[in-house]
């Protein structure tokens, strides 16, 4: 697969680059940000979470307020709060740095995260596809306070967590009922258009084998273990080789473990050479194969059926040979016991070796990405309800200024090049940071925010810092946060392949 056109997507990036960062030359204050006073103690007192950042040198105290929830929707209120003893001359836009990157001037990527039910919200949409929060630049400067307002669908739990750009995960949120009268805001004040759209959607995991043969996902009950068919099978054939023998009883074993016992879907999918009723044909015979070796493997408690797809529903776009070689696939569909809960598919290989600079702990690791250099450290590790919350630390060390592209790996390759992430996050996100777990290396936890239909594959967003473009000058940081599934255990990996590896961080219970 081809990288995406970096120098394309850096060129569009550069004018709203300019005022994403700590500049005095920021735009104005919106006339619509409140006064200079800190969050006061009574707020806090009132159920309000506060929480104390930095964002390239710049100190920000963050004070997220109840969510106020109606029967269909809820207003989230943040506000912002940069202290008198800031340095002077300093300021931050907030309207581009928390901004949707489908439009400009708004807070459109605030997230709400309801971890327990594996749920996660995005802004609500007008007709017109514009998140409906707080818009306009919202600049940030020493001793103001700035509230911004975005619009959610409404949770049912008691307590709800928000992800923001930059400033990581405040948990603990609660969550008011209230009657529409009482928001402080219409959706039409905030300059909402027509019908307003809310999302919400399952947090799904993503695991890929090390030897780069199986993957798997996790989507609520459902789980898809994929098996290569360059693996199980030779060219044009379905008869399982002795060693593809293997790797379906290996499959199976996995199945046992993570499985509820019940029906069992194999489904055969080819590439697009050859005709499609070859194909089709094709396909079928092979899920048939996988069949036959499962089934005796699993025993009572599970029936096993069959499905061929052919051609008609490709994970990876194109003809190039890595697309081709990941379309070609056999998919074995169960329902887990654990709803969520990560696949650690098994593996004929160890933990692939690092392929950057390696550190331990809370050690510092140097990096070099195309001539710009980097400090990263592993600031924190937290379980939240299931989930594994990443805090890292990202300063740049060279001179010069720009965003993070490229840093977290601006392509994917072999089983994950299905995975619908979008250009943006394959150029300046954190979609690759993942841990290596006993077979497999898990992925950030991710969602649809498009439904494929067969022949496009399901459209995605990472749980993680999915666009970082503010500009970074040498010897300034950023936060990036990464939410995983977790796999237990009291430490972890981190790894980003061809950047760095960070072993043994300590898991922190929140």
């Amino acid at each position: 697969m081809r990288r995406p056109p970096l120098a394309v997507l850096s060129t569009a990036l550069v004018s709203v680059l300019v005022v994403a960062g700590c500049s005095p030359d920021s735009p104005d204050p919106d006339p619509t940000s409140s006064g200079s006073s800190a969050p006061s103690a009574s707020a806090t007192q009132d159920g309000a979470v506060t929480s104390e950042v930095e964002h390239l040198g710049a100190p920000v105290e963050i004070t997220v307020h109840p969510l106020q929830a109606t029967s269909d929707s809820s207003l989230l209120t943040v506000d912002f709060t940069m202290p008198e003893d800031a340095p002077e001359g300093t300021s931050i836009s907030l309207g581009v740095l928390l901004r949707d990157p489908g439009s400009f001037l708004n807070v459109g990527q605030l997230r709400l995260l309801d971890l327990p039910s594996s749920t996660v919200f995005d802004t609500a949409r007008d007709s017109s596809n514009q998140a409906v929060t707080t818009s306009g630049p919202l600049n940030l400067t020493p001793g103001d306070t700035i509230t911004a307002e975005a619009y959610f669908a409404a949770p049912t739990s008691d307590t709800i967590d928000v992800l923001f750009p930059y400033f990581g995960l405040v948990s603990g949120v609660p969550v008011e009922s209230a009657d529409a009268s009482d928001l402080a805001s219409t959706p039409e004040e905030l300059g909402a258009e027509g019908e307003i759209t809310s999302s919400s959607a399952t947090i799904d995991a993503f695991t890929v084998g090390y030897d780069d043969t199986s993957s798997a996902r996790v989507e609520g009950e459902t789980a898809t273990v994929t098996l290569a068919s360059d693996v199980l099978f030779a060219t044009d054939e379905f008869a399982l080789t002795p060693e593809a023998a293997a790797v379906v009883d290996v499959a199976a074993q996995q199945i046992l473990a993570s499985g509820q016992s019940g029906e069992v879907t194999v489904v055969g999918h080819t590439d697009d050479v050859g005709s499609d009723a070859y194909n089709q044909d094709l396909s079928i015979k092979r899920a048939q194969s996988v069949a036959d070796r499962l089934t005796p493997a699993l025993g009572a408690g599970y029936t096993v059926a069959v499905d061929g797809k052919g051609e008609s529903e490709p994970v990876a776009p194109g003809s190039s040979p890595e697309a081709r070689s990941a379309n070609r696939r056999v998919e074995i569909r169960f329902t887990t016991k654990d709803p969520g809960a990560a696949v650690d598919v098994p593996s004929s290989v160890p933990a692939p070796e690092a392929t950057g600079p390696v550190a331990s702990g809370d050690e510092t690791v140097s990096v070099d990405v195309d001539g710009v250099g980097y400090d990263i450290t592993a600031t924190s590790v937290e379980r939240h309800d299931g989930y594994l919350v990443g805090s890292l630390q990202v300063e740049r060390t060279s001179e010069g200024k720009g965003p993070l592209t490229g840093l977290f790996g601006d392509f994917a390759t072999g089983r994950s090049l299905g995975r619908g992430v979008s250009p943006l996050t394959l150029a300046a996100g954190a979609f690759n940071v993942s841990l290596l777990g006993e077979g497999s290396r898990l992925y950030p936890g991710d969602y649809i925010t498009a439904a494929g239909n067969g022949s496009t594959k399901d459209r995605r967003a990472v749980v993680a810092d999915r666009f970082l473009d503010a500009p970074v000058e040498q010897g300034e940081s950023v936060t990036v946060t990464v939410v995983w599934p977790d796999l237990g255990g009291d430490s972890v990996d981190i790894d980003v392949p061809e950047r760095f590896r960070i072993t043994d961080v300590q898991v922190e219970d929140s």
